[in-house]
C-alpha cells in the first residue's frame, strides 16, 4: 500500500473521532496510534525515501478527514527533519525510540545563555502553540541570546513542563498547541543549534509544511458543501426564494481556489526536493506563494460556509468545525499574505533590470 492511501485510511479513521479531538483539547490517542503505525510522522526523517511533495500530500489528505491530525503530522514532520541536524550522539538520544515524536515553538520566546566553548546551556522562558505537545517526548524551543543569533534549544520532556489549561481555542481545538514553560534549566550545549544553521536555510520548507492541512481542510468544505447540496437539491429548486445555480457557482468557484492552491503548493514542494535550501528569491517566492495558496483556502471555505445556511451554525455541523479549523491555520503568523507579498515585492524590486 502506497503511502498516500495509507493516509487515506489514517483520515478516514481521524475524522471518526473529530469530536472527541475537540472535547479532549488534542488528538485522541487511537488516531495518533494509527498515524505511528503508518508512520507518517516519520517521513521526512533522514532515512526515509519519502519526498517533500509525498509529505505535504499525506499531510492535506490527513487534514480531509481532521485538520488538527494533518496539523500535528506536518508539525511532527517536519521537526523530525530538524533533528537531522543535529549532531549524531543527539540524533541516537531522540530516537533511541525511533517513533518518538518532536513538537515545537520554533519563534524565539525564550532566553538561552550560550557560548560556543561552554559545555552546557541555560534555557528560561514561557512558549505558546506547541502542537501536539500531549503526545511529544521532546520540544525544539526557539531561543534569543543577548549578543548572538537566536538558537532552537531541544529539551526532553522531563526538562519543561506543559501548561495544561492554556488551549481553550475557536479552531484547531485538536492540535493540543499548548503552552510550555521552562525554568532556569540547564540543558548539554550540543542540544543547542544556530537559527543560521536550523531555520534561515530552512525558511522556505518551514512555511510551505504549514499550509498543507489547510489545503486538506478547505477540500473538505467543498467535499462537504457538494454532498449536503445533492442531498438538499430537489428541495432546493422546489423553493421560488433559492437559486440552485448560484450554490452551484459558489461551488465551482470554490473548488477551483483548492484546485490551484494545492497546484501552487505541490510545484512549490517539488522545487525544495531538487533544493530544500533554495537562493533568496526562490525562498522567497515559495513563501509567497504559500501565503497565496492559504489565501484562496481561506476565501473557498468561508464562500461555501456562508452559503450553507443558518443549520451551518449549529455545533454538531461538519461545516462550521471545518470553518473554523481553516480560519484558525489561516491565522498562522507564516501564512500572512500581506507579509510575505510585501517581502517578495521587494524581492522582485532587486531583481529588476
Amino acid at each position: 500500500m502506497s503511502i498516500l492511501a495509507e493516509a487515506k485510511k489514517v483520515s478516514k479513521q481521524a475524522n471518526s473521532f473529530v469530536q472527541e479531538n475537540e472535547s479532549l483539547g488534542r488528538l485522541h490517542d487511537e488516531v495518533v496510534k494509527a498515524m505511528q503505525q503508518s508512520e507518517l510522522p516519520q517521513m521526512l526523517k533522514p532515512d526515509s525515501n519519502h519526498s517533500i511533495r509525498e509529505f505535504i500530500e499525506v499531510c492535506g489528505t490527513l487534514g480531509e478527514g481532521c485538520m488538527s491530525a494533518g496539523w500535528c503530522n506536518f508539525v511532527w514532520g517536519m521537526h523530525n527533519y530538524l533533528i537531522g541536524l543535529y549532531p549524531k550522539t543527539v540524533q541516537s538520544e531522540v530516537w533511541d525510540n525511533t517513533k518518538t515524536l518532536i513538537s515545537a515553538s520554533l519563534n524565539p520566546q525564550g532566553t538561552c545563555s550560550y557560548s560556543s566553548t561552554a559545555e552546557t546551556v541555560t534555557i528560561d522562558g514561557h512558549w505558546t502553540f506547541n502542537s501536539g505537545c500531549d503526545h511529544a517526548d521532546w520540544l525544539l524551543l526557539g531561543c534569543r541570546q543577548k549578543e548572538a543569533e537566536p538558537v532552537l534549544a531541544l529539551l526532553h520532556k522531563s526538562e519543561y513542563q506543559i501548561l495544561e489549561d492554556s488551549w481553550d481555542v475557536m479552531g484547531l481545538k485538536g492540535t493540543g498547541s499548548k503552552d510550555a514553560k521552562v525554568q532556569e534549566k540547564t540543558i548539554p550545549a550540543k542540544r543547542i543549534l544556530p537559527f543560521s544553521i536550523a531555520i534561515n536555510p530552512l525558511a522556505a520548507l518551514l512555511t510551505l509544511v504549514i499550509v498543507s492541512p489547510v489545503i486538506g481542510g478547505a477540500q473538505s468544505a467543498v467535499n462537504t458543501f457538494a454532498s449536503t447540496l445533492k442531498k438538499k437539491q430537489s428541495q432546493i429548486e422546489k423553493d421560488p426564494l433559492l437559486s440552485i445555480d448560484s450554490l452551484f457557482l459558489k461551488l465551482a468557484e470554490a473548488s477551483a481556489e483548492v484546485d490551484a492552491a494545492r497546484s501552487i503548493v505541490i510545484a512549490a514542494a517539488e522545487l525544495l526536493d531538487n533544493s530544500p535550501t533554495p537562493n533568496k528569491r526562490n525562498s522567497s517566492k515559495i513563501s509567497r506563494d504559500t501565503a497565496f495558496a492559504a489565501r484562496l483556502c481561506n476565501a473557498a471555505t468561508r464562500r461555501l460556509f456562508e452559503s450553507s445556511g443558518g443549520s451551518s451554525l449549529h455545533q454538531q455541523n461538519t461545516m462550521q468545525r471545518i470553518f473554523r479549523d481553516v480560519s484558525a491555520g489561516c491565522n498562522h503568523a507564516q501564512l500572512s499574505w500581506e507579509r510575505l507579498a510585501t517581502a517578495h515585492g521587494r524581492q522582485l524590486l532587486e531583481d529588476a533590470n
